[in-house]
């Protein structure tokens, strides 16, 4: 049973990553699939794989304050049903933290995910010309003479998030790859995925995209990240120069009058928090207390502050937010100290995507929610789980050099 639950639990990981750029219902049957494993392999000696990291004691400090939040919110059942919805997919970092005790695992594991998520990116890139989503058989929104894609997941910055996130990884195990093939094959996937996100037209990818692009080089060097920085500059340069459909979408982004809903959205969540500020109105009741803090403007949306950080603070108040940055907070420390400090080349390049990655989205939920949507929360926590069964393949190396060392 023990060896069947092994089994189970990696393929189970398996089926996700390979499903996620495609579809996230099989994605959850991969991590049922995963959690049955798991169990199984703790049966026969009621001794179940379970590692602990400071990470985890934050998260269970921000999901019981949500829960408390909800519970004493004006809607608890509605909210407390919220917060299982929103924060179950840390369960998937957990099982890759648990699971994934060899870099074989890991190696198949992003080998899937990149060679499924390189068909998505293709696909988002015949979108921009061709107009039309087949899936759902949807029309593109026009912009110009080309279209706003959304790849398989019907919205365009779900998947302008995924193809950040694709982006990112693949160009981190470029960095590091020493195989040549390896390397060209991960470096066309991130030319992909860069052309993904540009068809995508969402400006708070493209922010963080801008943003924290320089920083690949400075894993390697100074010299390096100088060139990284010109790099970023020049490319995002020529796109507003070249075409005038990116121009204008580009300086949308500064423009008050085209955020206005927006920025109206950011006060009412001050005037929200103003009002709750430690327990917050509990998750998923912003729409339902939205009349009574309601800012004065224009709105032609109220569903969700705009604004992971002031998602947080609306629905759990203070603490709430201060763990929500604490927890990513330790994530990029634990991914950053992989990146340079690990002694495989392979765990390197994951950690330096997976963390450019995370950094990538929480710089774009500075104007978007994307920790709320569903599908990308379901990879938001797939580069922490990268990220953590990166730091159990270190620790079992150097336990490993320990033992050696001793013997």
């Amino acid at each position: 049973m023990k060896s069947v639950g092994k089994r189970l639990g990696e393929y189970g990981l398996y089926l996700f990553a390979v499903s996620i750029p495609v579809s996230f219902v099989p994605a959850e049957w991969g991590i049922a699939l995963a959690g049955v494993g798991w169990f199984l392999q703790g049966l026969p000696e009621r001794s179940w794989p379970v590692r602990w990291h400071p990470f985890l004691a934050v998260l269970l400090f921000y999901a019981g304050w949500n829960i408390l939040a909800a519970l004493i919110s004006e809607r608890p059942v509605g909210s407390l049903l919220a917060v299982g919805d929103n924060e179950w997919p840390a369960v998937l970092m957990l099982l890759m933290f648990w699971l994934v005790g060899e870099e074989r695992i890991l190696k198949r594991l992003v080998v899937l995910f990149l060679g499924s998520s390189s068909l998505a990116m293709v696909y988002g890139i015949w979108q921009t010309f061709g107009g039309v989503e087949f899936y759902r058989g949807m029309n593109l929104t026009p912009f110009g003479e080309f279209y706003r894609n959304v790849g398989f997941y019907g919205f365009y910055l779900t998947f302008a998030a995924f193809a950040m996130t694709v982006f990112f990884l693949a160009v981190g195990i470029a960095v590091h790859a020493r195989n040549k093939n390896a390397r060209r094959a991960t470096l066309l996937v991130a030319v992909l995925s860069a052309l993904a996100i540009i068809g995508s037209f969402a400006r708070s990818i493209w922010v963080g995209m801008v943003m924290v692009g320089p920083f690949v080089g400075f894993f390697k060097s100074k010299k390096a990240g100088l060139v990284s920085i010109a790099v970023t500059v020049l490319l995002a340069t020529g796109a507003v120069v070249l075409s005038p459909e990116i121009r204008q979408r580009a300086e949308s982004i500064i423009d008050p009058r085209q955020n206005e809903t927006r920025l109206n959205l950011w006060k009412t969540s001050l005037a929200i928090a103003k009002e709750n500020p430690l327990f917050g109105v509990g998750e998923d009741n912003f729409v339902y207390v939205f009349d009574r803090y309601k800012v004065e403007g224009y709105y032609d949306t109220m569903v969700h502050p705009h604004n992971d950080y002031l998602d947080a603070l609306v629905s759990s108040g203070i603490p709430g937010l201060l763990a929500f940055v604490a927890l990513w907070t330790i994530a990029l420390r634990s991914g950053y100290r992989l990146a340079t400090g690990s002694g495989s080349a392979f765990v390197r390049g994951i950690s330096m995507g997976a963390t450019l990655g995370l950094t990538g989205l929480l710089v774009g939920s500075f104007f978007q929610n994307y920790y709320g949507t569903f599908a990308n929360c379901l990879g938001w926590w797939f580069l922490v789980g990268l990220l953590f069964a990166g730091v159990r393949l270190e620790e079992t190396a150097h336990a490993s050099d320990a033992s050696t060392d001793s013997s």
